[in-house]
């Protein structure tokens, strides 16, 4: 059988696509049963449905935070600011102590709000898990929204750069 494109991995024409789709810059966070927070940088996010509320976000299967994640877990969706490119590098950084000198808000079952950093944060639970190559597709119902920083226009990746709009 002839492997499809999508069967093949990565090659450098869909990585400069993908680099020339721009998306916005969030922060997912959750806590562990003891309450240490986890968290990780995301582009792959989208609003999926008005009614009932849900959005998709795209997670590494190796992600240290997946596991908090699956079953039903909690999650907040931190929406960055347009300054928030130094947040974005640290819970990219896989090496980085996360959490460490950052302000944050513990929100429903101890997940971690970065309200500071974020136009806004969205509280959710896991409903739903798809496979998706490398990935976990994981659809979550909202159960609230926390206004962060108002004013602040929004940090968007685009062309392997960061830009911050709307400021």
């Amino acid at each position: 059988m002839t492997a499809t494109t999508a069967d093949r991995p990565a090659t450098a024409g869909f990585l400069d696509a993908m680099a020339a789709l721009a998306g916005g810059v969030c922060v997912v966070t959750a806590a562990a049963a003891d309450g240490t927070p986890a968290g990780f940088t995301s582009t792959a996010v989208m609003s999926l449905s008005r009614t009932p509320q849900l959005l998709a976000i795209g997670v590494q299967r190796g992600s240290r935070t997946l596991p908090l994640l699956q079953d039903g877990g909690r999650l907040a969706l931190n929406i960055l600011a347009a300054d928030g490119e130094s947040v974005s590098r640290r819970f990219a950084d896989p090496a980085a102590d996360r959490f460490a000198g950052l302000e944050w808000t513990a929100g429903e079952g101890g997940v971690p709000l970065l309200l500071a950093q974020s136009t806004h944060a969205v509280l959710c639970r896991v409903r739903e898990e798809v496979a998706a190559g490398d990935h976990l597709l994981l659809i979550a119902g909202i159960d609230e929204i926390v206004p962060g920083r108002g004013g602040t226009g929004a940090l968007v990746h685009h062309a392997r750069r960061y830009h911050g709009i709307g400021a």
